[in-house]
């Protein structure tokens, strides 16, 4: 794997477990509609979709899509699919 897609995943990794950790102890609201969360690295636009768990990599603002991660649960396994 290339170093720069290694510190994008270890980035995001820190960045959700970050985010968990601030969020802990607050009330969920049932039925809250949670917005995606966006991040830049670089020339790419990351878009975090809590909702669905995924995590959609663009080659540049206004890009297309190039691929996207599939979060499970904490520890668990984390899958890489090319978009259509």
């Amino acid at each position: 794997m290339k170093h720069s897609q290694l510190y994008f995943v270890a980035s995001a990794v820190i960045l959700l477990l970050a985010g968990a950790l601030l969020s802990k102890g607050r009330a969920a609201q049932a039925g809250a509609e949670v917005p995606p969360v966006a991040y830049v690295f670089g020339s790419q636009l990351t878009v975090y979709y809590p909702a669905q768990k995924k995590l959609y990599v663009y080659s540049e603002l206004g890009g297309s899509c190039v691929f996207a991660y599939t979060l499970s649960t904490p520890g668990g396994p984390v899958t890489r699919e090319n978009c259509k």
